[in-house]
């Protein structure tokens, strides 16, 4: 089975780091619609036994373990982890993978569970795939929609005051702010985490856009998220050696 670019099952996510993106993915992710960007937890979707409840426990789990003084570890539901088996035992190289995915080439590497979705006619499993650079790749997946961010610039360095330059492995000064034509079918504005409500509504549209249901179901969880995340990225954890015993 190959992957299929032609598949309009695939959303685009295109926003620069630390700009909020796999928030937006993970609450989207609660949809019975859309998978999370982890193999095993798709494939476990597709085979009916990964339901609302179960991505709920993990984010909730895994957000405690977060430092924004340290690096962000994107929940274990990062860029490259739906594309590739979690094990990566037989593919080491998940750079080469995900390359062949942006060069729209096959790859014996790209999982089965993403191929699967990519072959869906029926699209009744969405799954994201991220863009963190300024060139829109539409060409590459023509059916795809797009969501794009804008006004980064500000967010961005907020969150990214308290990270170490050596943790970033990336040059800070390098944050695209707002991006300049090109093709988007939502827009989402990174001023709207600086409240509860306009994050909802932004999901909530999103949520309509692409046709996801369970709002109502996942609607309060999405706002208790939001507030253990938005608190998350600017507080660092203490340093157990400076804490009180």
């Amino acid at each position: 089975m190959n992957f299929n670019y032609d598949t309009s099952n695939l959303i685009i996510f295109q926003y620069p780091r630390y700009a909020g993106g796999k928030f937006v993915i993970n609450c989207l992710g609660l949809s019975d619609n859309m998978v999370f960007q982890r193999q095993s937890f798709a494939q476990a979707q597709i085979d009916g036994n990964f339901s609302f409840e179960d991505k709920k426990e993990h984010i909730l789990e895994k957000i405690e373990w977060e430092d924004c003084a340290d690096g962000w570890s994107d929940l274990r539901l990062g860029c490259t982890e739906l594309f590739v088996a979690d094990d990566g035992n037989d593919y080491p190289d998940v750079n080469e993978i995900m390359h062949s995915v942006y060069e729209n080439k096959q790859h014996d590497g790209i999982s089965d569970t993403v191929k699967y979705l990519s072959q869906q006619e029926d699209r009744h499993l969405l799954f994201p795939i991220v863009n963190h650079g300024e060139k829109t790749i539409t060409d590459r997946y023509p059916n795809a929609k797009i969501i794009q961010w804008k006004n980064n610039a500000e967010f961005v360095h907020k969150r990214t005051k308290s990270l170490p330059s050596s943790t970033m492995g990336w040059d800070i000064n390098w944050i695209w702010d707002t991006l300049n034509g090109g093709r988007a079918d939502f827009m989402w504005d990174s001023n709207w985490y600086n409240t509860s409500t306009q994050t909802l509504n932004g999901i909530h549209s999103l949520y309509n856009l692409l046709n996801l249901n369970g709002w109502e179901e996942v609607k309060s969880f999405v706002e208790e998220y939001y507030y253990l995340w938005i608190e998350k990225i600017v507080t660092p954890k203490p340093d157990i050696n400076n804490r009180l015993i």
